[in-house]
Order: C-alpha cells, then sequence, then structure tokens
C-alpha cells in the first residue's frame, strides 16, 4: 500500500540559504601630505652665538705667547689682569700675582702675545709704572685713574740657538737712562759693552746721599745715572749699581777711580781761609757719583765690573787727562 505525500500544514518548504551579506564599500584611501621641512630661525641664533664665541677664543689662544715670570722687591699695587706695555703698545697682560716662595719678594707671572715673545729676552727690564713724584720730575700720572701696568725694556737681540729665558728680575723703578741707551746692559760677568751701555757694581763702606736716579759723571757732564742701591749679603757694604750710557762706556778703564760727589764740602785753611766746594745742584740735592780715569788709562772694562766708590776724590785724580779716543 502506498503512502500519500503529506499535504497542507504538513508540508515542509525547503530550507533556503542564509542571504549573502552585502560587501562593505571601500574606505577612502588616507591621503598623506608632506609638509616642507622649515628651520626654525630661533635655533640661528645660539648657534651663531657659539660659532663666534668658538671664532673669539680661537683666536685669543693663538695669539697668545709664552709665559714669563718678573721678581719684584714690591708688587706696587700691580694686579691680574693689568697690561704689560712696550712703546705705548700692549704685548701682554698679567695673569696671576704672588708672594715669593722665600716670602722676601712678589713674583708676577704675565702672558705675552705671540707677536710680541721678542721683548723678553736675556737683557730685558721689566718695572711697574706707578704714579711717582721726585726730583727728577713726575711720571705716572696716567696711573691715578687707570690701572698700574708692568713696562718692557728689551735686550738685545738674542743669537740663534740661544736659551729661551722666563725668568727675569724686575727694577723697582723706571729706568732714568734714555731709552735704549742701556739696552743689553745686563750686569751678567763677561758681557761685553759694545751692544749697549755698560753697568757697574760700586762697593761702598756707606751709602751717603746717594739715591737711586742720582747722576754718574765725568768731568762735571753726567754720562750716568745710579740704578738701583743694596746691601751686600756679606753684610760689608753697600752695593751701587750705576749704568754709564753706551757713547760714554769707554771712559771707564780698569783702573778708574769713582767717589761720591753729592753734598756741600767745607775746607778751612789758616791761609786759604774758607773753601765750600759743591757739585751741580743736583748731585747737591740728590747725591751723586764722579769718575775719573788715570793719564795711562787701563783696560776696557766689561758689564759687572766691580769698583771701589770712595767718599771723596783725591787731589791728583782731578789732574788727570788721559787720551780715550779709542
Amino acid at each position: 500500500m502506498s503512502e500519500s505525500p503529506p499535504t497542507g500544514a504538513q508540508a515542509t518548504a525547503p530550507e533556503s540559504p542564509p542571504p549573502t551579506p552585502a560587501a562593505a564599500p571601500p574606505l577612502p584611501e588616507a591621503v598623506v601630505r608632506q609638509r616642507g621641512r622649515h628651520i626654525s630661525w630661533a635655533w640661528l641664533v645660539p648657534v651663531a652665538a657659539l660659532v663666534l664665541a668658538a671664532l673669539l677664543a680661537y683666536q685669543a689662544m693663538s695669539g697668545l705667547g709664552r709665559v714669563i715670570q718678573v721678581r719684584f722687591h714690591q708688587g706696587q699695587g700691580i694686579q691680574q689682569n693689568d697690561p704689560v706695555m712696550y712703546r705705548g703698545v700692549q704685548v701682554g697682560k698679567v695673569r696671576s700675582v704672588s708672594l715669593a716662595d722665600d716670602l722676601d719678594g712678589v713674583v708676577v707671572a704675565a702672558e705675552l702675545r705671540r707677536d710680541a715673545d721678542g721683548v723678553a729676552v736675556a737683557g730685558s727690564w721689566f718695572w711697574i709704572v706707578r704714579p711717582e713724584v721726585s726730583l727728577r720730575g713726575v711720571s705716572g700720572l696716567e696711573t691715578l685713574l687707570g690701572p698700574r701696568y708692568m713696562e718692557v725694556e728689551p735686550g738685545a737681540k738674542p743669537a740663534p740657538g740661544a736659551p729661551v729665558i722666563s725668568d727675569f728680575v724686575g727694577l723697582d723703578r723706571a729706568p732714568v737712562a734714555g731709552r735704549g741707551d742701556w739696552r743689553g746692559s745686563g750686569l751678567a760677568e763677561g758681557t761685553g759693552a759694545e751692544d749697549g751701555g755698560l753697568g757697574l757694581v760700586l762697593e761702598a763702606t756707606r751709602l751717603g746721599s746717594l739715591s737711586v736716579g742720582s747722576p754718574v759723571s765725568y768731568r762735571g757732564l753726567r754720562v750716568g745715572s745710579v740704578m738701583s742701591i743694596e746691601l751686600g749679603r756679606d753684610g760689608r757694604a753697600v752695593e751701587v749699581v750705576v749704568f754709564v750710557q753706551r757713547q760714554y762706556a769707554r771712559l771707564v778703564r780698569s783702573n778708574s777711580r769713582f767717589w761720591s760727589a753729592g753734598g756741600i764740602g767745607v775746607d778751612f785753611g789758616l791761609m786759604g781761609g774758607l773753601t765750600v766746594k759743591a757739585g751741580s745742584l743736583e748731585a747737591v740735592l740728590t747725591g751723586g757719583v764722579e769718575f775719573a780715569t788715570p793719564t795711562r788709562a787701563g783696560d776696557r772694562v766689561s758689564n759687572g765690573s766691580r769698583f771701589r766708590l770712595d767718599a771723596e776724590a783725591e787731589k791728583d785724580w782731578l789732574q788727570w787727562s788721559p787720551d780715550l779716543g779709542d
């Protein structure tokens, strides 16, 4: 018996497949716009400042020469960064001022410009310029309002291969000889007098009226000056360092005699009465040194030669008449 197919509610419709979801529309592509790189002007200012500072530092370093040390008895108010001068031009500056290790002086360290390295050679003299009033005149007035400074006068040009000198002994006062007349006149033994003036050491038992700047005379003509006065190392004599200008160095010979010409001398005799002896006005006020050379003159002398300084001249010394034309 055959089965009849279901009818009506019994009939089940075939299952339909699920609907396919609609595809999502594509997203719009992102548009990337590249902006041009701009350098901010604010960065250029510090960069330019750094470059300028580096350039100035390089110029400053390249212009510096060597460092020298000058020893003085007194500092005279010199300070760090005070200038070092030569012929009115700054050739360096003071780096430091300190006491000497033995506490018996002041050491001034100075940096020289590279182009002025030649001012510090053997025979160079250094001194501190400060206001000074004396019988010789007034000097250093510019330091009343401005800084003190260290002045230098170069020595003779050194020979090729000569050792470099960095330590010097400064003068207590400005040299009183004409500029350039005492160039190369250091007091080292054996230094010839042909390249400068003549420096001598006179030994006296007493100082008398001498002072720095007192004249040194020959036949009443001033030919030099007293440069410094110190007590000898053994304390037995006073050492007077004098300078004779270059054009008069030939007048000093190995047998020359020196005496103190300062002050006023009085001589009284029964027959001659009262006689007053006096030198020049400058010698009367500041003291002075006079010298004479015998008629039979000795050999020429070198820098550093020593002579005795007598209290007065003997009569025959004033009668000597040597031929010193060589």
